[in-house]
């Protein structure tokens, strides 16, 4: 019994490498464009994201489908599984981050507007989600996720436009190694 989980782990381990391996690779690091706009678009984890639902969904129906489960039980494990496909589906079409030049905007699911000026940035951090974020000292925050096609791209304009003024010790540039690590990998 010991041993199935031992070959079971040892197939199941680099095959989750190689496709971590796989959309570290497919991950475009320039922002796509159009006009004078750059945005973020969707990058190989929210792809292999919503095949992986679209999969187990799939499965999980015909299972159910065949009699081999519990109907309550496996009804609302399919609904799970598919209420958050056609979530992360709906996310991937409707949210969006862009900036030019002047400023930068965030759409978020909800349809809401966050619009910020460039002079306006202020602070910059990282959530335990992984999300960066920033943000002038009033309004509220704009955040991206770093798995995006373009994150690169943003994050060198946010390092360009980033206040030098603050004080050494200021809370506000938390995510300065975040910014230099995004740096390196944007020149790579």
């Amino acid at each position: 019994m010991a041993v199935d989980w031992l070959v079971k782990a040892a197939l199941f381990i680099p095959a989750f490498m190689a496709v971590t391996a796989l959309c570290v690779c497919f991950q475009r690091r320039r922002a796509s464009r159009h006009g004078e706009w750059r945005y973020l678009t969707p990058g190989p984890y929210v792809w292999l994201a919503l095949f992986a639902g679209l999969l187990i969904t799939g499965v999980a129906t015909l299972v159910v489908w065949g009699e081999r489960v519990d109907r309550t039980s496996g009804l609302l494990f399919t609904s799970a599984f598919a209420g958050l496909t056609l979530f992360l589906a709906a996310s991937a079409l409707i949210e969006h981050v862009r900036w030019n030049r002047e400023r930068i905007e965030r759409r978020t699911i909800s349809g809401r507007l966050i619009s910020m000026s460039w002079h306006e940035l202020a602070r910059v951090g990282v959530e335990w989600t992984g999300y960066l974020w920033i943000s002038s000292f009033e309004g509220p925050r704009l955040r991206f996720s770093p798995y995006d096609n373009g994150f690169d791209e943003l994050v060198m304009t946010i390092n360009h436009h980033l206040p030098t003024d603050l004080p050494p010790a200021s809370p506000e540039l938390d995510g300065e190694p975040l910014l230099a690590e995004a740096q390196v990998r944007g020149r790579a």
